[in-house]
């Protein structure tokens, strides 16, 4: 007889697996997910270019501004020497050169060594790859695409044009079948790009440098601190008189606008100059961008005529206060004409606002000046046309907006008038048309006041995208199939979009998803080690962000 050595075994103890089996098993499990995840719902994107700065960011660097301390991006070098962000930099000026010329966008302070700064990578985008799947994009929502030359590429954009329409880019808007495409609040948030702001003011001694903002000459109640401006209501004031801050746009150097002061006749002891960028002409000083401090000082030096005196001065003051046009602190500053620019949004904290006054804050396109008006004891708002007493919009303050610090938007972008507070916008855009042909744009904003009391922080000037033009036929229009899309980059004199491409329209076929969220972004931080300086990445969550 043999021997049974057959043991009965613990089901238990068969369904047992080798820890060695179970991180195989897991981590093929958690690739699948992952791949399936990347497939169908959601995939990474890293942006290396610039053109849709500084809404979203290519390799750049982090700048901050040696006399004002404005901190923002610019454009740094790609790796690859025949990448397509070299091709545009040849093409473009696309500003990926840490050598050329960098602009600080708040004080106009020039070359900055943009050098000392680390580079960062750009932004990467969480795209929603079944966005599109249901519905096309709407305008002005930013989508990523697969290059038509190159299907391994992607491209990330903001849409202008949607299927069937014919489309037009003028004086920096854009117009479909002739009418003006306005953008949403939500949109100018995101947008918008920084032209002044309060809290940075220089602290170097540049003779060619004088604050934006300045009292009118016969205002009073108004201080200036380092980053709050106050008023304070004259209770010995008899009459109500409105107290009028002024913003002039003023520059240290450069530009191309042209000053003219009147001068009756030239010094008879001085040579009539010959330079075209300052000449003497029928009885005017003629300037072409601006005339520094040190040309001023030597022309006074130069002969005793007072009225010559007089103009000089006065020359000097009117160049240094330029048209704002469309530059970029993220792009060279040098070697592109720029557009002027007629789209603002005046931006600011009010605290501490009380009394039976009027608090109020103007801003123009060029061609019209339109009124925010507060009377912050009946708590009403609304808006005016300066040719007009009657309000084109008017509402009533709830009164925790009078009792809290408030934020307060007035925007004209678009031709349409929008107030908000705390990010919410008080009523639907309000559209006009201008009444005479826009001028460039060097004193458009004033805040006034008159028996009350207020402080102000974080105030600041904004501009719009301004869409140029490209190519030979700056007037050309797009048209576009039933499945074809038109699309720009919001760093719009150096984006390669729908106006350079031979094929401007990018099919539906083409779109991978829509990007909603910046994340993992990373910054380069400075490492002393056995007296060295080394860099290396970490997170900066500060740049985690919704796009829109």
């Amino acid at each position: 007889m043999l021997n049974d050595s057959t043991h009965h075994l613990n089901p238990s103890l068969l369904r047992r697996k080798s820890p060695l089996r179970e991180i195989v098993e897991s981590t093929v499990l958690l690739a699948l997910a992952v791949l399936l995840f990347r497939t169908f719902a959601a995939e990474g994107y890293l942006i290396s270019t610039g053109s849709m700065a500084p809404t979203l960011l290519g390799y750049h660097r982090r700048v901050e501004c040696p006399a004002c301390h404005f901190a923002f991006t610019r454009g740094a070098a790609f790796d690859k020497p025949d990448s397509t962000m070299n091709i545009a930099a040849a093409n473009l000026d696309i500003p990926l050169d840490a050598y050329s010329a960098t602009q600080c966008p708040n004080c106009s302070l020039s070359e900055i060594n943009a050098r000392k700064a680390p580079r960062n990578e750009g932004d990467q985008l969480l795209v929603q790859k079944l966005a599109y799947e249901f519905r096309d994009p709407h305008r002005w929502e930013v989508v990523v695409f697969k290059n038509q030359q190159d299907y391994d590429q992607a491209y990330v954009k903001r849409v202008a044009g949607l299927p069937g329409e014919k489309l037009q880019l003028r004086d920096g808007d854009v117009f479909v079948n002739d009418q003006l495409m306005r953008k949403p609040y939500s949109v100018q948030r995101a947008a918008r790009i920084a032209v002044s702001d309060y809290s940075h003011q220089p602290e170097d001694r540049d003779p060619d440098w004088q604050p934006r903002w300045k009292v009118d000459a016969d205002s009073n109640g108004w201080e200036f601190g380092e980053k709050v401006l106050s008023f304070k209501h004259s209770r010995s004031s008899s009459t109500p008189k409105m107290n009028w801050i002024q913003y002039e746009h003023w520059i240290r150097t450069g530009g191309n606008h042209v000053s003219r002061v009147t001068l009756s006749s030239w010094p008879p002891d001085l040579h009539i100059p010959s330079d075209p960028r300052f000449r003497y002409e029928k009885g005017e000083l003629i300037c072409v961008g601006t005339f520094s401090a040190f040309e001023k000082q030597k022309w006074l030096t130069s002969t005793d005529d007072e009225a010559f005196h007089r103009a000089i001065k006065k020359l000097y003051a009117e160049s240094h206060v330029a048209p704002i046009v469309d530059a970029y602190g993220y792009n060279s500053y040098e070697n592109r004409a720029h557009s002027n620019q007629h789209d603002l949004m005046l931006s600011m904290h009010i605290s501490k606002l009380n009394g039976a006054g009027q608090f109020e804050a103007n801003l123009t396109d060029g061609a019209d000046w339109f009124r925010l008006v507060i009377l912050p004891e009946r708590r009403e708002i609304a808006v005016l046309r300066s040719d007009n007493s009657e309000p084109i919009w008017g509402g009533r303050l709830s009164e925790d907006v009078l009792t809290n610090p408030f934020e307060l938007d007035f925007s004209l972008f678009d031709q349409q008038i929008v107030l908000a507070i705390n990010g919410k916008p008080l009523h639907a855009p309000i559209e006009y048309l201008p009444t005479q042909k826009r001028q460039s744009l060097r004193r458009p904003a004033r805040i006034g006041a008159f028996g009350v009391n207020c402080e102000m922080t974080n105030l600041k000037l904004y501009r719009d995208v301004y869409y140029t033009t490209k190519g030979e036929h700056p007037d050309q229009v797009y048209k576009l199939a039933d499945d074809e899309f038109f699309v720009l980059g919001d760093n719009s004199p150096v984006s390669l979009d729908s106006r350079v491409w031979e094929n401007p329209a990018v099919p539906r076929s083409s779109l991978i998803g829509k990007p909603f969220v910046v994340h993992l972004p990373s910054r380069q931080k400075e490492v002393h080690w056995k007296g060295k300086v080394e860099h290396v990445r970490v997170p900066d969550f500060t740049r985690i962000r919704y796009i829109r």
